[in-house]
């Protein structure tokens, strides 16, 4: 049953909604606090997998164009350079405000089933799987360990600059929070999405820190994992479902910070 998929979803991300839920939940929560599709511009942080525009379009409903920061498994590699590109775009309102809305999501696969990672794709027989950049990193840790893999910043591989960040950034993350070569082989690919989130949500607060001037800018800030609840074969008939499950959201207007609760918002039906 379509209540059973998600009963499934949520025994692993307790705080997973519905996509279209969620993306009503925000609309309403940052409406409360001046930002709309025509002040503000969405900058988006999503895994390079084309699955993950699902989420990426119902954004882009509310917002309208949306500026990428894309990485595999969302991984944060735009820098500085990257943020104020999408900040120069923001539409600018009659007090010369500036608004920015930062979404940034990992994504998983937990099929209909209930099984964590495999995913049936349109075209290819067999099982895929989500997030394959996290899976492999997982799977490297695993074998290769946490020490080799922590990297002094800045360090990456030349023909693979992406995975290789992604790797040592979640490694390093494993370690500050207390892991080690022994304890990190019994993580679950749930347990990295979610150290992958808190590393990537880490990063994008860095960044921010960096680049947005809170004098000229308003900004909002939304984090989570998106989390594709799929059919066992893209081809049956039972649906492909797509739920968030938000993490962090908040607001920062006039320099001031406010935290969302978005299991609050009352729901339109």
């Amino acid at each position: 049953t379509v209540a059973g998929r998600a009963n499934a979803v949520q025994k692993h991300f307790e705080s997973a909604l519905g996509a279209d839920d969620f993306m009503q939940r925000v609309e309403m929560a940052l409406y409360a606090f001046g930002f709309t599709g025509d002040n503000s511009i969405a900058m988006v942080n999503l895994c390079r997998d084309e699955v993950t525009l699902t989420l990426k379009h119902r954004i882009e409903e509310t917002f309208g164009s949306a500026f990428s920061t894309n990485g595999l498994g969302g991984v944060l590699t735009c820098g500085v350079t990257g943020m104020g590109a999408g900040f120069s775009h923001s539409p600018l309102c009659s007090s010369n405000k500036e608004r920015y809305v930062f979404f940034s999501f990992p994504h998983i696969s937990i099929n209909a089933s209930g099984e964590v990672g495999p995913m049936s794709r349109p075209g290819r027989p067999g099982q895929s799987c989500a997030c394959g950049a996290l899976i492999k990193a997982t799977n490297e840790i695993k074998s290769e360990g946490l020490t080799c893999n922590c990297k002094i910043p800045g360090v990456h591989d030349a023909v693979d600059p992406e995975m290789s960040i992604l790797k040592q950034r979640i490694a390093r993350r494993l370690r500050h929070e207390g892991n080690t070569d022994e304890s990190v082989k019994n993580l679950s690919l749930v347990d990295i999405t979610k150290v992958a989130e808190r590393t990537i949500s880490d990063d994008l607060e860095f960044l921010i820190s960096k680049t947005v001037n809170t004098d000229k800018a308003d900004y909002a800030v939304v984090t989570g994992v998106q989390i594709h609840n799929w059919a066992n074969d893209f081809e049956d008939a039972s649906p492909n479902m797509e739920f968030v499950a938000p993490t962090s959201a908040y607001v920062v207007v006039d320099g001031v910070k406010t935290h969302l609760d978005l299991t609050a918002m009352p729901v339109r039906s």
